[in-house]
């Protein structure tokens, strides 16, 4: 009996590990817009985890539609509007973007998501910085 719970225990923790684990995740970002004289920086939450994802043998016999395989990304979001302080008055100083409220695996979506795989910017600041604390819903 202990060698069948052991077993089923053993299976139970691979099969959890090969599951989906895509969940909002609290991510920093730095607003630097070249006209302000100051950087923002911005806490928020981002879709980042594993999908689970299977990798076909007969592409050749497949529908390159069928061979995209699924991301973390947004279910539900919502966008925050922020000023930047130390603008000049003919910028625009507002700036939007998403906050995670729940996430899936499934297609990326341009529409709303970046699904390049490896990043072109570094995330930093190159002026004095400003922490956002309270910001205005649009």
């Amino acid at each position: 009996m202990p060698a069948i719970f052991l077993l089923s225990l053993l299976l139970g923790l691979a099969c959890g590990r090969a599951m989906s684990f895509c969940i909002p995740t609290e991510y920093t970002m730095h607003i630097d817009r070249r006209e302000c004289a100051y950087c923002l920086t911005i806490n928020t939450t981002i879709c980042a985890g594993y999908c689970m994802t299977r990798d076909i043998s007969i592409k050749h016999l497949v529908p390159k539609s069928a061979l995209s395989q699924d991301v973390c990304t947004y279910r539900d979001f919502v966008y925050r509007t922020v000023e930047i302080p130390g603008c000049p008055h003919h910028v625009a100083p507002y700036f939007s973007y998403p906050v995670a409220v729940s996430c899936k695996c499934g297609k990326c979506d341009t529409d709303y998501s970046d699904c390049i795989h490896e990043a072109t910017k570094t995330n930093y600041c190159t002026k004095p910085q400003k922490s956002y604390l309270v910001g205005l819903s649009v």
